[in-house]
This record gives structure tokens, C-alpha cells and sequence, in this order.
């Protein structure tokens, strides 16, 4: 394990402040889509979870600048390659930030939200945080990255746990 992460940590990090192996930094540094990254390396799907309108972590709730207890969409998904599970991810969508054009965004179901995020217009990928720690309660520790995308204006948080599938399956050594 890389030594920015010698414990699990239940904070994000900016990306910039921590050391990261090569393979780590490409993955997590990366300003593409991950969606198209990963259907480099065999047949892609995404397999929904969690769907809810609900109140936001507190952090989340720092991290788009949302007051009170506003709600919004929470929706968590698995990405698979050739259906091994290789990432989990967590997006959320503040209701005020589905509206207009993007409401597509709220109805993704088994499509992947990157399929619109960069699709014209692009959405802007204004903040990237990092942090060793587990995707959900109970499971392994892993490296995740959450992103802050504005998106015709409106802010919405992305967070992708790279589970250790994702390294078999790409054929990377994040450890070095």
C-alpha cells in the first residue's frame, strides 16, 4: 500500500496533496471518462443499485455547497468488465441540479451517468478528491476518487471506489 495510505481514511483528500504510486495518479488524475476508459479492456455494463431521493452526507453536502438538509438523487451503481465488478460508484444529484436538459441525468438506469457527463456540453470536472477507505460499510478498503462536475451550471458529486478486480482486469500494478 502506498504510503499516503497506511490506515483506511474516512476523509477525501484533494488529489494534489496526497503520493500516489504512477498507476494510482494515472487512474485517479485521469480528466477522461471512465466509462470509455474501462471499455478498453472488455465488455462494460452497469449494474444498478441504490436509486433514492434522499439528504446528502454532511461532506457531500460541503463539497456542493448545498444548505440545510436539501435533497437528492443517490444513486449507486457497479461497473463491471466482462461482469467481474471493478468499480463501485456513488453519484449525487441535487434535485436543483436536475432540472432543464438535465434531468436526463436522474433517469440513467443501467447507462452509464459518464455517457451524459460527457456528452455536449461537456460537464467540468472542477475538483478531484481522493482516499483510501471502503466503497461501503463492511467491505474491504480500496482507492476512490470523488469528483465535483458542473454540468450546464449545476454541481453534482461522482465517487468511483477502483475495486481490486479493476487491476487484474486492466493488467496495472497500482502498487508500483
Amino acid at each position: 500500500m502506498p504510503p499516503a495510505a497506511l490506515h483506511p481514511d474516512t476523509l477525501w483528500r484533494p488529489l494534489e496533496q496526497l503520493v500516489l504510486t504512477p498507476v494510482l495518479r494515472d487512474w485517479m488524475a485521469d480528466p477522461g471518462s471512465l466509462t470509455a476508459r474501462l471499455q478498453r479492456h472488455g465488455r462494460f455494463r452497469v449494474q444498478p443499485g441504490r436509486h433514492a431521493i434522499t439528504p446528502p452526507s454532511q461532506e457531500e453536502r460541503q463539497l456542493l455547497g448545498l444548505p440545510g438538509r436539501q435533497a437528492a438523487l443517490i444513486r449507486e451503481v457497479t461497473l463491471l468488465l466482462d461482469d467481474t465488478p471493478v468499480v463501485a460508484a456513488r453519484s449525487v444529484l441535487p434535485l436543483s441540479s436536475l432540472r432543464g436538459a438535465n434531468r436526463v441525468l436522474g433517469h440513467m438506469g443501467s447507462r452509464s451517468l459518464g455517457s451524459e457527463l460527457y456528452r455536449r456540453p461537456a460537464a467540468l470536472r472542477d475538483q478531484v478528491w481522493a482516499r483510501y477507505g471502503a466503497p461501503h460499510s463492511g467491505e474491504a478498503p480500496c482507492w476512490g476518487r470523488q469528483s465535483r462536475f458542473i454540468k450546464r451550471g449545476h454541481p453534482l458529486l461522482v465517487a468511483e471506489y477502483f475495486l481490486p478486480a479493476l487491476w487484474q482486469k486492466t493488467g496495472d500494478r497500482p502498487g508500483g
